[in-house]
């Protein structure tokens, strides 16, 4: 009792206390996840200049995406569902600034014009019928409480309507807003055809070895420091990682081996209701069921199957086809299985045929043409009677068929060409291949009825009928276990390791980088599928040099992290292969420039040791030199010359440094009408309008993403 009496003395400390702990651990969690406060809430995926996007929205039309592209995984649905939806709400935004909207009327008439809508409520004259729709639309309302997810589809169908037609009057707007003036379709007709000749000196920058041009990072930071706007990314990861495969060892196969030929051979086996508890229990070699006994042991179903030489294993074909009745092969592994195979019995015969046919289908028939009305007993009547007639007269059999078969080969006389006895269906391959050459006979199958006649037949070979007991070879529990130790041993190693590459290849395993992997993807080039790698690499505190194993059904992956990139201006390192061609280019042309002195065009080129030339009828629609491509800014300069000048500073061009001389230039000579290439001007405008508007609104707007906080 005295220490009931303590405890009780003592329980408001306690309560006090515990209280004190559990605030401590809410507070905690609040302080770690403080990131995430003010950044929506669980029911909001995303905003868009403050227009929320509801996450239960979002997530139905997820689904619903994998269940209509069902090759989609659950990332590549989430990224195509959250482009789309930005893409509506910068729409949907600027339809409210302009008041665009879509009445009822409009609605309706937007249903009744739509062409599945159309092809649905045609009544029997093949005419639309606008009470039916009607009749139809009222049945959804009035039983939409009891049928929701049909309602659900309507009205989605419905706002897919409205979606588009608010998309198009927009975009109508914006295209009415293009409009170019005669003089500049005065400026594209003579941009199209005014010409110019001139000379010109070239040096192509290949003349310059790379190795007298150094390009250094701070040369490319500065460069992509200059050029922001060129030079943007998302947030991505890169990496560098050693698949070890789970594979079955030498001795796992050779267990698997080992044990199929134990099945060939009669053994003795333990039976406690026999006398001496031991009976015989017959092997692969001497049982009277061997499609049962290899079904027994296999892990495939099998099936006796006839095979000619050219339809066995290539590596084993020889040997297979030589054996007789009875005899066993193997065992031999073919295609991550080991098979022990019986030979139960073999023939000569033709392995392929040639024959034509008459087909009288009916009604239910499989692949029986719609038109087709006549039942099985009429089909079947109709088919005697034909049969008679061709037995008759087998000359004109290709006439019969032309005029009488349901078959698609009736334009061809029913020739179905030459086939192998696995190409037909059992019941015409039976006949045909068991028949001989010239005969005739009526033949039932699931297609109808067939007056078949067979035109040839190959030379006949051997064929052997085969049962196989086959084992699928997987890796023992004492080879996973071996597998892990080595992958964990590895993954233990590249923690402390700032080379990843050197450590792989000492170890004997081949390293492969990935590059700008992005948040939301699930994918990984060479591995396939593995979201929980992407998860982890943006988990907040990662950081380069971090390494992690990740077991999967076909081995261990060891992932070394090599580059976080944040959202915004690219690291030199990741600009590097777009800007250090750029600026090699530029310190070639500066050293090349130097070269280009002289006070005329001869001098300059001669002291240059350029390349010299002469290009005739040079537009700037297609401003090519010979010998050296596109080059515009060169063409535009000899255009901007009058005859007989030429460039006192040399042009960098894409392939080379020049310099021109103009001889002269013919302007086209003016028209009445400029108003053709004024259309042209905005019939080349309005073909990407749609895709430049929607990009632009995006580029523009505030979005913040919340993706993350629900895709892990």
């Amino acid at each position: 009792m005295a220490i009931l009496g303590q405890i009780q003395k003592r329980s408001g400390i306690l309560i006090g206390l515990i209280a004190l702990a559990l605030f401590a651990f809410i507070i905690q969690g609040l302080i770690k996840n403080s990131s995430s406060l003010g950044k929506g809430d669980v029911n909001v995926i995303g905003e868009v200049d403050g227009r929320e996007i509801p996450r239960d929205e979002f997530q139905k039309r997820v689904a619903l995406m994998q269940k209509q592209a069902r090759n989609f995984s659950q990332m590549q649905a989430v990224n195509t569902v959250w482009n789309q939806m930005v893409d509506e709400a910068v729409l949907n935004n600027e339809y409210e600034k302009l008041g665009i909207d879509v009445g009822q009327d409009r609605v309706r008439e937007l249903v009744m014009k739509n062409p599945s809508i159309q092809q649905a409520f045609t009544n029997q004259q093949g005419v639309f019928d606008e009470n039916r729709l009607a009749d139809y639309i009222d049945q959804i309302y009035q039983n939409k409480d009891r049928n929701p997810e049909v309602f659900a589809q309507w009205k989605n169908f419905e706002n897919s309507l409205i979606e588009a037609e608010k998309k198009k009057i927009y975009m109508d707007l914006v295209k009415s807003s293009i409009n170019p003036t005669i003089k500049e379709g005065e400026w594209l007709y003579h941009f199209e055809n005014d010409a110019v000749d001139f000379k010109y000196g070239a040096v192509p920058y290949t003349t310059v070895p790379d190795s007298l041009v150094n390009v250094t990072k701070d040369d490319i930071l500065a460069y992509i420091k200059k050029h922001p706007e060129k030079y943007q990314t998302e947030e991505n990861r890169s990496i560098e990682y050693v698949f070890i495969p789970l594979e079955p060892s030498e001795k796992d196969k050779q267990k698997i081996k080992d044990e199929l030929k134990n099945l060939i051979e009669d053994k003795e086996v333990y039976d406690e209701k026999a006398p001496d508890h031991k009976k015989i229990e017959k092997g692969f070699k001497n049982t009277d069921d061997p499609v049962a006994f290899a079904n027994k042991y296999s892990d495939v179903k099998q099936q006796a199957r006839w095979y000619f030489k050219y339809k066995l294993p290539v590596k084993y074909a020889d040997t297979l086809i030589k054996l007789n009745k009875g005899d066993i092969f193997g065992p031999y592994e073919m295609k991550k299985q080991i098979y022990l195979s019986k030979i139960l019995d073999t023939k000569v015969a033709p392995d392929s045929a040639k024959a034509s046919h008459i087909l009288i289908a009916y009604k239910g028939a499989m692949r029986a043409n719609p038109d087709i009305t006549r039942d099985k007993e009429a089909a079947k009547k109709k088919a005697d009677s034909i049969y008679k007639i061709v037995k008759r007269n087998s000359g004109k059999f290709a006439d019969y068929a032309k005029k009488l078969s349901d078959g698609p080969t009736k334009t061809k006389g029913g020739d179905l060409g030459w086939f192998t006895q696995e190409q037909m269906v059992k019941e015409f391959s039976d006949f045909v291949f068991n028949g001989q050459k010239g005969q005739i006979g009526l033949v039932e199958t699931p297609f109808g009825f067939h007056i078949v006649k067979i035109d040839d037949l190959s030379k006949p070979k051997k064929a052997v009928k085969m049962i196989s007991i086959v084992r699928n070879v997987v890796p023992s529990t004492e080879t996973e276990n071996e597998t892990f130790a080595k992958a964990a041993k590895f993954a233990s190693e590249a923690l402390n390791t700032k080379d990843f590459y050197a450590l792989s290849k000492s170890k004997g395993y081949e390293s492969k980088p990935v590059k700008k992997i992005g948040r939301y993807e699930d994918r990984i080039p060479g591995v396939g599928q593995n979201r929980n790698v992407i998860s982890w690499l943006y988990e907040d505190d990662r950081k380069v040099g971090d390494v992690a194993k990740f077991d999967t059904e076909k081995g261990h992956l060891i992932v070394y992290v090599t580059g976080i990139q944040k959202k915004g201006l690219m690291s030199p390192e990741d600009a590097s292969v777009l800007v250090k061609p750029v600026l090699i280019k530029q310190k070639k042309a500066e050293i090349i420039k130097a070269k280009f002195k002289g006070n005329t065009f001869e001098e300059m080129t001669k002291n240059a040791k350029a390349r010299t030339g002469t290009a005739t009828g040079v537009r700037m629609k297609n401003p090519y030199i010979p010998g050296f491509g596109k080059e515009p800014v060169v063409v535009a300069t000899a255009f901007a010359l009058k005859p007989g000048d030429f460039s006192k500073q040399p042009i960098e061009g894409n392939k080379a440094v020049y310099v021109v001389k103009t001889i002269k230039i013919d302007i086209a000579p003016d028209i009445k009408n400029y108003l053709p290439y004024v259309e042209k001007i905005k019939k080349e405008k309005s073909k990407s309008v749609e895709r430049e508007v929607v990009k632009a609104l995006k580029d523009k707007a505030e979005i913040e993403d919340y993706r993350n906080k629900f895709y892990k």
